[in-house]
């Protein structure tokens, strides 16, 4: 079997974004990233200019062949099929990068003697330049039996990262509260900085301004905590700023309403936990943004 280490030659089959950010990572830190396979050949290639020692293949059954360690770093729906179609040696390594999913996609290298991991970094990557620069600090959710999760803890600390250890049964909440706030949250400051267009300003005009909140938002997070950080109107009670919202909405943008009054709803239980708000001022602004007692409906 297999020893892993930092030592041993690892591989990537998919070499897009996330796959190109990890080899890049490792491959600074000191690890062998020696071959690389992708949808393409140019993504490989591309790849493998990046890393030096990185041979760019063109299908994963080479990559597979090359290295000890084989990262699998494709889309979440074409990783059981991607690793079925390899036939891997007994003992050696395999890991996805998948959030959501479990071991079980890797049940076809497993039925070959394969040791399984999952390896997902809680980032949200746009390229391989920005990717790399954002791992350290960053949180890897691993999976594996304890050789592999081992092998993979010590490779999240050696690129600057902070691991912890998932049980199956735990990794779609896990991973709905990573979407939540990278996709999902790219998402509302898309929509929050498109109301802009509403007031003679274009939404690069509300990127410009809201970018800023927004990483003062992740500041207050890491120093003051929840409930701490939570802030707004719906937490310090001024219910004629929410009702000027909702009445803006309701004329200019009303597709956006049903998101606002589900979360300044949301806020509510937050404020109640701070002590910002009694208990009768929390219903009085949970039936207003709900739609009743003065609201739009």
């Amino acid at each position: 079997m297999t020893q892993l280490n930092p030592k041993s030659k690892i591989g990537f089959i998919g070499a897009g974004i996330v796959g190109g950010s990890l080899a890049v990572a490792l491959s600074q830190n000191g690890y062998a990233i020696v071959a690389a396979a992708s949808r393409t050949f140019a993504s490989a290639q591309a790849l493998g200019a990046r890393v030096p020692g990185c041979a760019a293949f063109e299908t994963g059954q080479a990559v597979a062949d090359a290295a000890e360690f084989v990262f699998i770093t494709t889309t979440d729906d074409a990783i059981e099929h991607v690793a079925a179609a390899v036939s891997w040696r007994p003992g050696q390594g395999v890991a996805h990068c998948s959030g959501a999913a479990s071991l079980d996609v890797l049940s076809g290298p497993v039925a070959q003697g394969a040791i399984a991991g999952a390896f997902h970094p809680v980032q949200a990557f746009s390229s391989v330049e920005g990717g790399v620069k954002s791992i350290p600090g960053i949180t890897f959710g691993i999976e594996g039996n304890p050789e592999v999760r081992s092998y993979l803890e010590e490779m999240a600390v050696a690129i600057g990262g902070i691991p912890i250890i998932l049980k199956s049964e735990d990794k779609a909440l896990y991973h709905a509260s990573a979407v939540m706030m990278g996709n999902l949250l790219t998402v509302l400051a898309a929509v929050a900085s498109g109301l802009w267009s509403n007031i003679g300003l274009t939404r690069a005009d509300g990127v410009k301004a809201l970018a800023p909140m927004m990483r003062q938002v992740s500041i207050n997070l890491e120093t003051s905590g929840i409930p701490g950080a939570v802030a707004g109107p719906y937490i310090r009670g001024d219910v004629g700023t929410i009702r000027k919202h909702l009445e803006a909405l309701q004329l200019l943008a009303p597709d956006v309403l049903p998101l606002y009054r589900e979360l300044a709803k949301s806020a509510i239980p937050f404020a109640l936990e701070k002590g910002t708000l009694t208990a009768d001022e929390a219903d009085v602004i949970r039936a207003l943004v709900e739609g009743s007692n003065g609201g739009c409906d």
